[in-house]
């Protein structure tokens, strides 16, 4: 395998792989069997082979499952399946890869390069107060980019959230497209299946309850009860301590503007670009799936409106 390969985006030791195979109970002898026997298995599904698979993506799912082999294998076949249900946030990378224009123009999401108890911290928050400048595509598209290289070369039990919410406002919600977040969560929940340790909101306003009721139509009531409002960064670092944060935060770790220039290039740079070019060929063949039982009105994108009380 090579799980020990580092990405600059998303740096992980030998010491963290272990600790959270350890964790996990997950031994290395075993993983190398159950990676094989899912590969064979995959290579069975006339409208998965094609699509390819990687010894890394697999690994990453069976820490997903904690090492199942049944839930890897459901995970693998909804992720693909998603996948190619959301051709506008998976598909068309090369040209925003080959494009000068900046990936991050209204917001910032950046994953800290150090793990917190075997955990990634990620910080998102609007740049700017101005609701024309996000495009609710452009976001999600930036995310599933961002997923597939944590799917190829991070490792972690799951996801800390520090959500800043400074310049959000309801503008900014209602330029959410329903279907395209109906799509996203289909893929997260079902697909990739990361699981959210906790949601830390910073500079709540009365826009916190439209959010939170935004998140419950995508979001099961445990991680809904996992959000954390704080009062103040002291507050905040009482639950996610300044080494696994940046600068802007109080935080030990670079600034935002500095990661996004670092993003920006990485992102662009030959092996990672290539990579998720590689990445779109990731779906299913939904004509070959014996048994097919996609839904058609998921098919036809025909989704109720999203709902902001």
């Amino acid at each position: 395998m090579s799980v020990h390969e580092i990405h600059p985006m998303f740096p992980c030791t030998r010491e963290d792989i272990q600790e959270i195979r350890r964790e996990l109970g997950l031994k290395e002898s075993t993983l190398e069997e159950d990676i094989d026997a899912i590969i064979e298995w995959f290579q069975k599904q006339p409208h998965l082979v094609e699509a390819g698979i990687d010894r890394d993506f697999v690994e990453r799912m069976l820490v997903v499952t904690k090492g199942s082999l049944e839930k890897a294998k459901r995970r693998i076949d909804n992720f693909y399946k998603y996948r190619l249900l959301a051709p506008e946030i998976i598909q068309n990378r090369e040209k925003v890869l080959s494009d000068s224009e900046d990936l991050w123009t209204s917001y910032m999401q950046v994953t800290m390069p150090k793990m917190f108890k075997g955990h990634r911290v990620s910080v998102v928050k609007f740049l700017t107060a101005d609701p024309s400048d996000f495009n609710s595509e452009v976001f999600m598209r930036n995310t599933f980019m961002l997923a597939d290289i944590r799917m190829k070369y991070d490792y972690f039990l799951g996801d800390i959230w520090v959500l800043d919410m400074k310049y959000a406002t309801f503008a900014h919600l209602l330029r959410l497209n329903p279907n395209l977040m109906q799509k996203s969560a289909h893929l997260f929940h079902e697909g990739l299946g990361l699981r959210i340790h906790s949601i830390h909101v910073l500079n709540a306003t009365s826009l916190l309850q439209h959010v939170i009721s935004f998140m419950r139509q995508f979001f099961s009531p445990k991680i809904i009860d996992r959000v954390v409002v704080h009062e103040s960064l002291d507050d905040l670092h009482m639950s996610v301590p300044k080494r696994y944060l940046p600068k802007d935060y109080g935080g030990e770790e670079a600034a935002l503007s500095e990661f996004k220039d670092k993003y920006e290039k990485e992102i662009r740079s030959t092996n990672t670009k290539q990579f998720l070019l590689n990445c779109m060929k990731m779906v299913s063949n939904e004509k070959k799936r014996p048994n097919s039982d996609i839904n058609e009105e998921f098919l036809a994108g025909s989704f109720r409106k999203l709902d902001f009380d």
